[in-house]
């Protein structure tokens, strides 16, 4: 198994303790193999990534991931807050 690392922010165990990360497991698209290795379903999300995963463990891990990206991009501070226009 790949060791832990955050698919949106590429935070790693050289940045945080283990337990900030965890495992998500999306929709299976093959069939499992007999062989060791890290599930193709499962990807490592940070403690601050997470929670853009809920509702989305039903699609695969590649649909999941444009969808989690387009959410993470949505909850970014905006550079031009409205304030700025004169």
């Amino acid at each position: 198994m790949m060791p832990p690392s955050c698919a949106m922010c590429r935070a790693s165990r050289g940045d945080h303790p283990f337990d900030f990360f965890t495992l998500v497991y999306f929709r299976r698209i093959e069939p499992p193999t007999d062989r060791d290795g890290h599930p193709q379903n499962a990807v490592w999300f940070c403690a601050d990534h997470v929670r853009f995963t809920e509702g989305k463990t039903h699609m695969s891990a590649m649909v999941a991931m444009v969808h989690i990206r387009a959410a993470v991009r949505r909850a970014r501070p905006s550079i031009w807050p409205l304030t700025s226009i004169p």
